[in-house]
């Protein structure tokens, strides 16, 4: 099989721009993979990374012998609920193809031309476990990368383990992570990882915000029944122990299972006086609540979106006036005093890429670009990039700043394996988190300050809380 011609940088962005690789979804993976291959050309379901990755020498990286591709997979969110994190995929995909425009320099000293190889997950957990196997089976993935909702990065993981693939994932919470990964052989799963937030955190960040306003402590929850509102409701670690151990009042009657349960959760949040609300729910489920406090006239002084409530600008959009002074926790910001291990680009930088390129205020999930920048760590590692162990092995021992904040495997687990440090389990460290509120300023209607660093104070706050206002 002729091996494939890498194309120049100058050729590379005629065709793309400053990041336009052709990027895909879908089916049938594996024949257009092969077409991909054999003919040189970019399809609509590879993306080719063909030029040069930065080296501190010219004359190594120029005289570097040509390795085979490398398959990074990618199971993306492209359809249903979790579309949003799909469009930040595309985002990351095509700017890592201007970032390492010939390829990656792998441990083996060989030039590696890398692809995507994007499966879309159709945002179910079904799916993208087949999604993933795919990847692995059909498309020959040298490592596996997804990301944001814990029960499909579960459903990859699995697959990943059942096939023994790399896995690296983030924009989750490590406790469903770590708790499926028990089920796996020995208790803990051998081949999938995690830079993922921990819910210790996320509470200290909305319990620092809630201080910031007199209040009467009285915190009404309404929590949704799934995997992350299950997560918050838990009775050992979750919100409740948690706030009432700070002197908090909380009125938690119940899961949530559907939007016509809110009108008799709002009135009684009224009846109960609580000047505090914090709503854990989907972003959609979330707008459908925020209005019908409005109609019904609670109007509480301070209130948390928990979760991936507010995690995309176009839920604040959506929200408009009802959005401000609202708060949530924050897995990315531009103001974060972060970098691109690969560019060099600040968190600003890579935000103002994002909003030149898709016409759209930044989303934190555009940081997803950090797993491509722990895969290519890894493969400038892994002196026998044929051997999927020997990449494991570089995982375990990644120890990288990232444009997400460090992703750190090379030290001990904590002994308590929660609160102390940043390693709850061998397979994962903790991703930062701060607490923001959205306030009007700037050239968008509304922006996110950061007011609370309670678990990461080497990022610096830019405001503090507001009270509601109505």
């Amino acid at each position: 099989m002729e091996a494939k011609k890498p194309i120049s940088r100058r050729d590379f962005l005629k065709m793309t721009g400053r990041v336009g690789l052709a990027l895909g979804l879908g089916t049938g993976l594996g024949g257009l993979v092969g077409a991909c291959r054999t003919t040189g050309e970019v399809s609509s379901t590879i993306a080719t990374i063909a030029d040069a990755q930065s080296s501190p020498s010219t004359t190594t990286t120029v005289a570097a012998e040509q390795g085979r591709e490398l398959v990074i997979g990618v199971v993306s969110h492209k359809s249903g609920p979790l579309a949003l994190f799909g469009r930040a995929d595309e985002w990351w995909m095509r700017f890592a193809g201007s970032s390492v425009p010939k390829g990656i320099l792998g441990g083996d000293r060989r030039l590696h031309p890398v692809v995507f190889a994007v499966e879309d997950s159709g945002s179910d957990e079904a799916v993208a476990a087949r999604a993933a196997t795919r990847l692995v089976t059909e498309a020959g993935a040298d490592l596996i990368v997804c990301s944001g909702d814990g029960r499909l990065v579960n459903a990859v993981a699995s697959s990943a383990e059942t096939l023994g693939s790399p896995c690296l994932s983030s924009f989750h919470q490590w406790r469903p992570f770590v708790e499926a990964g028990k089920r796996a052989p020995g208790g803990e799963r051998q081949w999938a990882f995690a830079h993922a937030v921990g819910l210790e955190d996320v509470l200290a960040e909305h319990l620092a915000m809630w201080s910031q306003v007199a209040t009467n402590k009285k915190v009404g929850l309404v929590l949704q029944d799934d995997i992350v509102g299950r997560l918050w409701a838990d009775p050992d670690y979750g919100a409740v122990p948690v706030a009432s151990a700070e002197d908090y009042e909380c009125h938690l009657p119940g899961l949530v299972s559907g939007s016509d349960e809110h009108d008799a959760r709002i009135n009684g949040l009224m009846e109960d006086k609580c000047d505090i609300c914090c709503a854990v729910m989907p972003a959609q489920e979330f707008t459908v609540f925020r209005r019908r406090c409005a109609e019904l006239g609670y109007q509480p002084k301070v209130f948390s979106a928990g979760g991936q409530a507010l995690l995309f600008p176009q839920v604040v959009e959506a929200l408009g006036l009802h959005a401000r002074n609202l708060i949530t926790e924050s897995q990315w910001q531009p103001d974060w005093p972060y970098a691109d291990s690969i560019t060099g680009d600040t968190a600003q930088m890579l935000a103002e890429d994002y909003m030149s390129s898709t016409g759209e205020m930044w989303a934190p999930p555009l940081a997803q670009y950090a797993l491509f920048e722990w895969a290519a760590d890894v493969f400038g590692r892994t002196a026998d990039l044929d051997d999927k162990q020997a990449i494991v092995d570089q995982v375990r021992t990644t120890r990288l700043s990232t444009c997400a904040g460090p992703v750190d495997l090379s030290g001990p687990v904590e002994a308590d394996g929660l609160v102390s440090g940043k390693r709850p389990a061998r397979n994962v460290c903790k991703a930062p988190v701060t607490g923001v509120q959205w306030v009007a300023r700037g050239a968008f209607e509304l922006r996110p300050d950061i007011v609370s660093n309670e678990s990461w104070p080497e990022i610096a706050t830019t405001g503090s809380v507001q009270q509601m206002v109505y």
